[in-house]
């Protein structure tokens, strides 16, 4: 297999579980630097951050914007928001394990963990991508 690097973006923000808290959610996957610096320009009013992740297989195909990622976080819990929905406490512990780029190997982590399904180059800044439960 072979690795692929990616940027993961998170966006700095008030918690919807308590007012005077902050979190940093991870709010998109993004193929370059040139992507997350755009996005820090746009979003002025968010204290945006990014690391590099490898992508575990990826193969010989290319990471580009379209394409579906999954993001793997050991065992994540949930907690109720103050709107009566329930929001995965990942928005508080952005702790990201792996990133797949195919699916059936990353449902191999759904044992013990969870997964977000994000496309590249989508933008999230509350961090509610689709989960996929352990």
């Amino acid at each position: 297999m072979s690795n692929q690097t990616v940027y993961l973006l998170f966006a700095e923000q008030t918690s919807p579980f308590d007012d005077e808290e902050l979190i940093d959610p991870l709010v998109g996957i993004f193929a370059s630097r040139a992507e997350c610096l755009r996005v820090q320009k746009e979003q002025p009013e968010y204290k945006i951050s990014w690391e590099e992740r490898e992508v575990e297989d990826a193969d010989d195909h290319t990471i580009e914007s379209g394409d579906t990622v999954y993001a793997y976080h050991y065992m994540a819990t949930y907690r109720p928001t103050p709107d009566g929905g329930e929001a995965i406490e990942l928005l508080s512990d952005a702790a990201v394990e792996d990133i797949f780029f195919q699916e059936e190997n990353a449902r191999k982590k759904l044992e013990v963990g969870d997964l977000q399904v994000i496309k590249v180059g989508e933008l999230r800044l509350k961090g509610d991508f689709q989960i996929i439960e352990g």
